[in-house]
């Protein structure tokens, strides 16, 4: 296991309750996937509070990529744009830190399935604190 990796699972033991994996991280850049899951559903379909967290997730450890392990950040605004909804399967997150200033990192990601359709997009912006 990556010790950014190690690292992540350690300070932010959300990600294992959601079923998150971290599959990178590295230069400004970071892959989740999950496996949709009873618990994580509504009315059969994943919940979008689970995508909109996949996507802060992955935007974060891209951020965190190039900050940890003596920095952090936090998210200041979220944004996610939900286009497909999905029942079951894998879903794969992929995130780039696309500007990192001095105390504010712009990050943005998307979700595919498996079979590669566009779930969801978003973007982020996390303020350093460390």
């Amino acid at each position: 296991m990556n010790n950014l990796i190690k690292i992540l699972y350690d300070r932010i033991p959300y990600y294992s309750t959601l079923g998150f994996d971290l599959q990178e991280i590295s230069n400004g850049r970071a892959n989740f996937e999950i496996e949709i899951r009873k618990e994580l559903t509504q009315n059969g379909m994943i919940h979008g509070g689970v995508l909109a967290s996949l996507v802060d997730s992955t935007c974060a450890c891209a951020a965190f990529s190039l900050i940890l392990p003596n920095g952090y950040a936090t998210t200041i605004d979220l944004q996610v744009e939900f286009l497909k909804p999905v029942s079951s399967g894998r879903l794969k997150a992929k995130a780039k830190c696309i500007k990192s200033g001095k105390n504010i990192f712009f990050c943005k990601a998307k979700v595919w399935t498996e079979k590669g359709d566009l779930v969801c997009t978003g973007s982020s912006q996390l303020l350093r604190i460390k």
